[in-house]
């Protein structure tokens, strides 16, 4: 066996236990912590290798403060709206942010951001490659933060009737995007004989993609199952549910595997950094999911 397919396998199977160990202590508790830390942990590795990407490819002198500062507050906006309770103790501009679902935060935290990174640019480099520095910082915010942000919000969709749904729905959300992309790396190289998108990745073939369906189908179905047989409750009361879940969420997955592809290619690299063996970087394992997460959030809300 070669080192990269060993260590992927050893350090994919080592943070994939974390992540559900993670999950199943949020389940046993009933509390949302553990996902908390782990998107705290993925905005703050992300958005370290988002500006080393960006700087190689448009020598773009990209912000990681505001980048990385905005991000963390999206994440903590999502968790902190709906478990957080105002007492006159709180510094007034903490309680402003998170008094009330009504109020723009979210919009505000890009606002703030934009202003701060404008700001910088001006005093720093005047005109030198204003668009470039200004818009790479800003679509590290929005590329990260918005997913991350939604992702815990997914999180927090809780009904009266099963508290743990949100929880369960991540899982669910992790098992169509990244069995699936397992599914279509194996399964691409055993059986991949034509390019998906040789300009972009080209290693992706259309056998890998159609095996990708294979995983994130049978393993949003094996929770589902689990989360039912074990739990008060499962996340779907349909059986047809989990089958759009995944059909719409796996190959959304693989689309945000290209889409990050296309900032390595751009900016000449293989991986967006080397602190995981085998995978790269953090932004290796968080682009499966970083364009399936609008869907999933609007997915929740419909089934």
């Amino acid at each position: 066996m070669r080192p990269e397919l060993r260590n992927r396998l050893v350090l994919g199977s080592g943070m994939g236990l974390v992540a559900l160990l993670g999950i199943l202590v949020d389940l046993m508790r009933e509390s949302h912590q553990a996902l908390l830390a782990l998107g705290l942990v993925g905005m703050a590795a992300g958005c370290r290798e988002f500006a080393r990407l960006a700087r190689q490819s448009v020598a773009a002198e990209v912000q990681l403060a505001p980048m990385m500062t905005i991000g963390l507050l999206m994440v903590l906006e999502a968790h902190l709206h709906r478990t957080f309770t105002i007492s006159p103790d709180h510094p007034w501009l903490f309680a402003f942010l998170f008094r009330a679902p009504e109020e723009p935060v979210i919009t505000l935290l890009l606002a703030v951001g934009l202003l701060w990174v404008v700001l910088v640019q001006m005093l720093r480099h005047a005109t030198e490659r204003f668009f470039a520095n200004v818009g790479a910082t800003m679509l590290g915010m929005l590329y990260l933060g918005v997913a991350l942000n939604l992702l815990e919000r997914l999180a927090l969709l809780d009904t009266p009737q099963n508290f743990n749904r949100g929880t369960q729905l991540i899982l669910l959300f992790l098992a169509a995007t990244k069995l699936g992309d397992v599914a279509a790396f194996f399964g691409g190289r055993a059986l991949g004989r034509h390019k998906m998108a040789p300009r972009i990745s080209p290693g992706k073939t259309w056998e890998g993609f159609a095996c990708s369906f294979v995983g994130s189908i049978s393993g949003v179905y094996l929770f589902q199952w689990l989360l039912g047989a074990f739990g008060p409750h499962a996340p779907f009361d349909a059986w047809w549910k989990p089958a759009v879940w995944a059909l719409i969420l796996g190959p959304l997955g693989v689309a945000g595997d290209l889409a990050e592809s296309c900032m390595k290619r751009d900016a000449a690299v293989k991986d967006s950094g080397d602190s995981l063996p085998g995978f790269g970087g953090f932004l290796d394992i968080l682009d499966a999911l970083i364009l399936a997460a609008p869907l999933a959030y609007l997915l929740a809300l419909v089934l």
